[in-house]
């Protein structure tokens, strides 16, 4: 503990004394210490003016530190040598305030405000020398009257569009009383645009509609008219003739199969010359050789239809539900205007439609050795993989794999032992739900799956070993871009525990107690079902939210079958094949906001609540639905099952094993960026588990709303994270603040007693905790 104490003081000592942050100001230059914007205009927040101010001060981290600039200056004038080239592009070089960037700063602001309709707005800047070599630049904003919308219109020589956009205008983002905001008239022309193209409109573009504004009316009112311009033809004498947009139908569809790119290349003409036809509910399928998917499985992934209106959303769906097939590795879709059918009457005109499909490679196999961190346990082993994405001919996808693991898991005296896992599963994904009645429409809305699976699994722990067999079958579906959903109706798990691989430590804890039935041998039998929200977009740095929320059941379908066909046995429950088995419900919900802050600073939120409630012929939760806490996903200044529930503390046992039917817990961390791929964190957890009854074995761990909360174990700490761009490296010290296991009234740990080397824990994981 005295080394971790004279560790923080040596790097407090740096920071404090390091570099003065004005080493490398040039004379007669100062340093940009802040940039404060101040407006007198509702509505508009101070973020909304971030993008249009061109200079602003040094990045800071830890509310306040400016530990890049800290670290360029650092470096020494000699740019030839690698630990100067180092501290400068992992630092940040001072801003220095330059008065031209603050000149086109006020005219961008300016710009803007005039944009967001504020016509007599008023952008002054100003500095304030704190010291030698330091200002903060202040950008005042007096906003004046917003001009408003008095009388919104659509105008048009095309009575066609004209008509169409007008029976639309509960939806326009203009209307009487709405701001005069450029901002709004940009997203209107895209909205109307999207709509034209919804409804036969194939080659509409937004550069037809420009707006007319009459400013004579006073009082900051305006007349607004947006006005949708003809088509414009070009003809030779380089006169423009002008006609109506025209509306297109679909004529034919044609998909063409297993497309070779090179051959394309190479002779287009000739090459599709040579596919053969085959046609399909309306459709046409142009294939090179024998057909490597049903047709059936593109039909029901396709939305173009012969002689509808044109619509793009229709385009855009049909590329990702031929995307989710996952067996093409390229997929083109384009149009090309035909001659209209002779049955086609009036001006429509007439598209026809080409989908080209790269195939993908069927089938893969892969040998891995992989590292292994389950709530910070690390451990490796190996895999060896199957998949074939198509095997049925029908987009189905099987997975098989088989593999084995050691993991290292640490006792109460710091020791580490094993846990040998040996796992074999097949799994296999068809592209439609597995129903009794046709379900094309949602096939095609929300882009269902059905899954079957079957897994065994061996593991053999020092308290216990146990054999667990899984079989299930689940539904999956696509409720928007940001919300996908799963349903298991029926799962099944067979657990077996030998009697005698439980350790006689651990035995002697739980017998004769009630926890000793979560681990006897037991069935599981029973639904699930998940919902999960991501707004997460790979590669787009934005604050997002994350949320799942489970519930499942267990043991009903059982119970209902034995209570009709079968007896109880002697001691009051009952068996299925000779095994007892579990009833319950179960929810859990997990709420996590990514905040990003700036580039090199993100706080990142979690919120995670559950509860399991055993019923009937099992009266305890079996122990693999079981909650527990602590380790580096959860509170990370206790071991993995090392904390609750409640109060309770289990040193009579040399291995961690602590779990509960209910779980609570917050965290939050602070991320920021240091020196290249080296990341580091400060963060602080609250939670706990508890049980929903009162047991003599684990006393102060139940549950009770009006002391769960004086039970919450507390820890904060800080860490390091190695980001590889394919995985993250993480080291975690955790550092107990409130330990629920102590005495009322001397739980808060810093305001007791000082800190011990039990006090800490240290998290070796991949990946980031939430």
């Amino acid at each position: 503990m005295r080394s971790f104490r004279v560790y923080i003081v040596l790097v407090s000592v740096l920071i404090l004394v390091g570099c003065k942050s004005t080493r490398n100001v040039p004379d007669g230059s100062y340093l940009l210490t802040k940039v404060e914007v101040k407006n007198t205009a509702k509505g508009i927040s101070k973020d909304a003016y971030k993008p249009f101010i061109k200079q602003h001060s040094n990045v800071t981290i830890l509310g306040g530190l400016k530990f890049h600039l800290w670290l360029y200056n650092l470096a020494g004038k000699d740019s030839s040598k690698w630990i100067n080239k180092k501290l400068k592009s992992s630092g940040e070089a001072p801003v220095v305030y330059d008065s031209f960037l603050a000149d086109q700063t006020t005219d961008q602001l300016s710009i803007y405000m005039r944009n967001k309709g504020y016509y007599h707005s008023v952008v002054v800047d100003s500095v304030k020398k704190k010291r030698a070599k330091k200002l903060k630049v202040i950008y005042d904003i007096n906003a004046g009257e917003q001009f408003k919308v008095n009388d919104f219109a659509v105008q048009s020589n095309d009575a066609e569009i004209e008509a169409l956009v007008q029976s639309d205008s509960l939806n326009s983002l203009l209307k009487n009383g709405s701001p005069f905001d450029v901002t709004l008239h940009d997203a209107e022309r895209d909205r109307i645009t999207k709509y034209l193209q919804e409804n036969g409109y194939y080659g509409f573009s937004k550069e037809a509609i420009h707006f007319k504004v009459d400013t004579t009316l006073g009082n900051y009112l305006v007349n607004d008219s947006l006005v949708i311009s003809k088509a414009r033809l070009e003809i030779t004498n380089g006169e423009d003739s002008l006609y109506n947009h025209p509306t297109y139908n679909i004529k034919d569809v044609y998909f063409r199969l297993g497309v070779d790119p090179k051959k394309v290349v190479k002779d287009q003409n000739e090459y599709f010359a040579g596919f053969d036809t085959l046609q399909y509910k309306g459709l046409y399928f142009l294939h090179d050789g024998e057909m490597n998917v049903k047709p059936e499985v593109i039909y029901n992934s396709n939305y173009i239809i012969p002689g509808q209106t044109y619509q793009a959303s229709l385009v855009k769906r049909t590329h990702s539900l031929l995307s989710s097939l996952r067996i093409y590795r390229f997929i083109n879709v384009s149009f090309q205007e035909v001659q209209a059918p002779d049955t086609a009457k009036g001006d429509v005109k007439w598209l026809q439609c080409n989908v080209q499909l790269v195939p993908a490679k069927p089938q893969s196999y892969a040998v891995e050795i992989e590292g292994i961190n389950s709530s910070g346990n690390l451990g490796a082993g190996g895999n060896i993989k199957y998949q074939n994405k198509n095997i049925f001919k029908g987009a189905e996808e099987l997975n098989v794999n088989f593999g084995a693991s050691a993991q290292n898991q640490q006792t109460r005296e710091k020791e580490g032992f094993n846990t040998v896992e040996v796992r074999a599963e097949t799994r296999i994904i068809f592209p439609k739900f597995w129903m009794p009645f046709k379900v094309s429409s949602f096939r095609k809305r929300y882009n269902p799956k059905t899954s079957l699976s079957a897994s065994y699994n061996y593991q053999r722990r020092p308290d216990y070993t146990r054999t667990i067999a899984n079989a299930r079958i689940g539904y999956l579906w696509k409720g928007n871009k940001y919300v996908s959903h799963s349903f298991t109706p029926f799962g099944l798990n067979y657990v077996v525990i030998p009697p005698e691989s439980l350790h006689p430590d651990f035995w002697d804890q739980i017998k004769d107690t009630y926890l000793q039935y979560s681990y006897q041998d037991h069935l599981i039998g029973g639904l699930s079902y998940s919902i999960v929200y991501n707004e997460q977009q790979v590669g787009v740095r934005k604050n997002f939210l994350y949320a799942n929320f489970n519930f499942s059941e267990g043991g009903n379908i059982f119970d209902l079958v034995a209570h009709s066909f079968l007896n109880k046995e002697e001691e009051g429950y009952y068996e299925v094949l000779g095994i007892r088995y579990a009833q319950f419900i179960k929810g859990d919900i997990d709420l996590r906001y990514h905040q990003y802050v700036n580039s090199v600073n993100s706080i990142a939120y979690r919120m995670f609540i559950g509860v399991g409630f055993p019923y009937g012929n099992l009266n305890v939760l079996p122990f693999e639905e079981r909650y527990f806490s602590g380790g580096a996903n959860s509170i990370r200044a206790w071991p993995v099952r090392g904390l609750g529930p409640g109060s309770f503390s289990s040193d009579s046992l040399s291995f961690y094993n602590q779990v509960g039917d209910i779980k609570i817990e917050f965290n939050i961390e602070h991320r920021f960026k240091l020196i290249g791929a080296l990341e580091g964190a400060v963060f602080l957890d609250v939670g706990n588990v508890y049980n929903l009854r009162e047991e003599e074995s684990q006393p102060g761990g139940k549950f009770a709303f009006n002391s769960f909360v004086e039970k919450l174990a507390v820890g904060t700490g800080l860490g390091a994270r190695f980001d590889m761009k394919y995985f993250v490296f993480r080291l975690d010290m955790g550092v107990k603040l409130k330990d629920p296991v102590l005495p009322k009234g001397e739980r808060w740990i810093p305001a007791n007693r000082a800190f011990v080397w039990d006090d800490l824990a240290f998290n070796f994981a991949i990946g980031y905790p939430f």
